[in-house]
């Protein structure tokens, strides 16, 4: 039993990189709260999950803290960007699903470009966190990217929209399971993101 116990054990060091996982959800849904800081919070909480169980890693709460303060400005800049792009592209769908007949055909090219962002959503704040750069070369970068590995893409579009899509499709799901949002998901997913971008990453 003491091997279980011991700080170098597998169980052990699972626990503490869900203890840290669960720290690190706290403080990106903390750092969200304003909304318009969404963006920097993703950036900064990808920078802790690319750094953990790499010789990098240095803890949670500064490198995180020191990542929002670098990426605060472009990450706002881009999280308001996507917020008008997905609000614009949902207005149009509503105003669409209100004709008939050939108008409404407009619905598929829109949510061709809904299904875009969504995939260049997922490597934005990632490319924020691990490069220096403009903001357009690194939508250029995302969109790249995001069509070059489409079923990883995929993968982390899923990973991204799941608790949008729960809220919406089973409200009373999403809020049985509240407390999984609230100290775990999103940092795990970040975690499992980034786990998915380090072999796309390393060779830029």
């Amino acid at each position: 039993m003491q091997s279980v116990f011991s700080p170098d054990s597998k169980v052990m060091q699972a626990l503490s990189r869900v203890f840290d996982l669960m720290v690190l959800n706290c403080l990106f849904l903390l750092c969200c709260l304003p909304v318009v800081t969404v963006g920097p919070a993703s950036a900064a909480m990808y920078t802790v999950c690319f750094r953990l169980g790499t010789d990098r890693e240095e803890g949670v709460v500064r490198p995180f803290f020191r990542a929002f303060r670098e990426n605060l400005r472009q990450g706002v800049i881009a999280w308001l960007l996507f917020l008008l792009f997905f609000a614009m592209g949902l207005l149009d769908l509503l105003l669409l699903s209100q004709h008939s007949g050939g108008l409404s055909l407009l619905r598929i090219p829109v949510l061709v470009l809904l299904f875009l962002g969504v995939l260049v959503y997922g490597y934005v704040f990632p490319l924020l966190s691990q490069f220096e750069n403009k903001l357009l070369p690194t939508f250029k970068n995302a969109m790249l990217l995001s069509i070059a590995y489409l079923p990883r893409s995929i993968a982390i579009g899923i990973l991204n929209l799941l608790p949008l899509a729960l809220l919406v499709l089973n409200t009373y799901l999403f809020l049985q399971i509240s407390v999984l949002w609230l100290f775990l998901y999103y940092a795990a997913s970040a975690y499992l993101i980034a786990r998915m971008l380090k072999p796309v990453f390393t060779p830029l």
